[in-house]
């Protein structure tokens, strides 16, 4: 099916929309038509828009998305993506277009030095001529850039905040191999820039908010049990085919992704040579056998055990009983994707896009520490794990209850405690408890209720992005809506009984695992496929 080329709007972006439209909606946004979110969401790995895209489409869409935000403004939620680009990115295009939006942010702080520092180093090599200011500019370029200008530039808006770094960029000076005679003399003048920013500033080091790339014992995001897509098959370095529940066995587990192609040495093949560091820390410690080291390739159709053994082997893995390169079936990858998030996106068979990632599970299957985008330090993940072998599963054992409660009695609290005395014969006799019509009615439970009704309502946002998404949160509301409002309000005990069931049926789809909710939305959006044949509307 063809498609016009035209201005599409934020809710019509999907893997069909062409990269012409992408670029003509980042223009919006640029004028303010449309709200920067927009540019947020694009920077994500797992946006539709990048499913089956070459990569030289992916980053133009990306890179450009981060320019905007020198003149919009850089929001926090976009920082991590940023620093995540200077730290590990290799694609001159999009680094210099980091570089560029970390100069939207409010303010200069000295800890970002070093990330441009790190981004200098990754494409020393690897720079380019480009124009961040329009989508797909024409040749010649009227105001061409690069990465380096670019990081020096934003060493100049930094200004006194680094002074920290002008020993370094002094050596630059005399570096003739590394920086031709231009880029010398912009860093002369980046170095002038810097020296003459006399103000007394303070220099100590202020903590980045997207470089927590680890949280601990969040409750509320600690409720993905790895139990769920237990019954995965996965295939070892060995050829070895076990179920996931079978290889983690009530340890610690440690999970890294990876794949075997990765061009960037930034990325997987460090992963995996800090999960061979790790490895040896952990037996030096004497808790080797105590923990599993688990590494996922993002790639299972290409990547077999032959070749992830190979892969690990000569990056300093040895591998064990516990220690493991694992593949699932090709088709069983997006449930093992949609459990942890993963930040990956392909075209055809291969990777066209990912993250860093790297997932710390207690004893009990859930997620209790996670490293993603920015580089995790092996001495910080020895400790994490080491914690959670002394401690034992005592604070495991509170998640599971809390989880446990929310998905089960709090629904069950919502289903039984109606609004009005009549309610108590209707409700409990279209439960058929016929029973215990003879209750009697307490006004206390009124705001019982209401408590109960927005402790599951939050609980169910909270848990979206982690859970089956935002769909068992609104139909849960819509039943919240019906019961307090016609239904308590106007006394009319029909609507009631239908906000009931909406409650449940919402914690019932929040309930579901990954595999059969991703088959639902499957089912759902082909019927939804089909209904265009017949209706003869197009999706955009």
């Amino acid at each position: 099916m063809t498609k016009e080329i035209g201005i599409i709007n934020q809710e019509q972006l999907s893997r069909n929309s062409t990269e012409d439209q992408i670029g003509q909606l980042i223009n919006k946004v640029r004028t303010r038509e449309l709200p920067i979110g927009l540019l947020v969401e694009l920077l994500s790995e797992r946006h539709p828009v990048y499913m089956e895209r070459p990569s030289y489409q992916m980053d133009r869409i990306r890179g450009y998305a981060m320019a905007s935000f020198l003149e919009l403004g850089l929001p926090n939620t976009a920082m991590k993506y940023i620093l995540d680009e200077l730290q590990n990115g290799r694609i001159a295009y999009r680094v210099a277009a980091a570089a560029r939006a970390l100069r939207g942010t409010k303010s200069p702080n000295v800890q970002y030095i070093s990330f441009l520092f790190q981004a200098l180093r990754n494409i020393r090599y690897h720079d380019d001529s480009m124009d961040l200011n329009e989508f797909k500019p024409s040749w010649p370029l009227q105001r061409p850039s690069s990465a380096k200008r670019e990081i020096l530039l934003t060493f100049q808006w930094l200004r006194g905040y680094a002074k920290g770094a002008l020993p370094e960029l002094t050596q630059f000076l005399t570096n003739t191999y590394d920086f031709d005679p231009e880029t010398r003399e912009l860093i002369q003048e980046t170095i002038n820039i810097i020296e003459a920013d006399d103000r007394k500033l303070d220099l100590s080091c202020c903590e980045i908010e997207a470089e927590k790339s680890g949280f601990s014992y969040n409750w509320l995001r600690r409720v993905r049990n790895v139990e769920r897509i237990g019954n995965i098959e996965v295939e070892n370095e060995n050829g070895e085919i076990k179920t996931l529940a079978n290889i983690i066995d009530s340890k610690p587990t440690v999970v890294a992704f990876f794949y075997t192609r990765c061009m960037n040495p930034k990325k997987c093949t460090l992963t995996i040579n800090k999960m061979g560091q790790l490895q040896q820390k952990l037996q030096d410690s004497n808790l080797l056998d105590k923990v599993n080291l688990l590494a996922f390739t993002y790639d299972p159709s290409f990547d077999t055990p032959a070749k992830m053994r190979v892969f690990g082997k000569n990056r300093g893995v040895k591998f064990g009983p516990n220690i493991h390169m694992l593949r699932t079936r090709s088709e069983d990858f997006k449930v093992l994707s949609d459990f942890f998030q993963l930040g990956v996106n392909h075209v055809s068979s291969t990777v066209n896009q990912h993250r860093l990632e790297l997932y710390v599970l207690n004893q009990n299957g859930y997620i209790s520490y996670s490293y993603t985008r920015l580089q995790w330090d092996v001495e910080k993940v020895l400790g994490d794990v080491t914690r959670m072998v002394k401690s034992g599963s005592g604070s495991s054992w509170i998640s599971s209850v809390v989880s446990s409660l929310q998905q089960a009695g709090v629904p069950l609290l919502l289903a039984f405690f109606p609004k009005c005395p009549i309610c108590w014969a209707v409700y409990l006799s279209a439960f058929g408890i016929s029973s215990l019509q003879s209750i009697p009615y307490s006004p206390w439970l009124i705001p019982v209720l209401m408590v109960a009704m927005f402790i599951n309502l939050f609980i169910l946002f909270k848990k979206s992005k982690v859970r089956n998404g935002l769909i068992p949160f609104w139909i849960s509301l819509a039943g919240a809506f019906l019961v307090l409002g016609p239904g308590y309000l106007l006394s009319n005990q029909a609507t009631s009984i239908a906000g009931v069931i909406l409650i449940f049926l919402g914690a019932c789809l929040n309930s579901l695992s990954f595999k059969h909710w991703t088959k639902s939305v499957h089912f759902i959006s082909s019927l939804g496929k089909v209904s265009t044949v017949f209706t003869g509307s197009k999706n955009y």
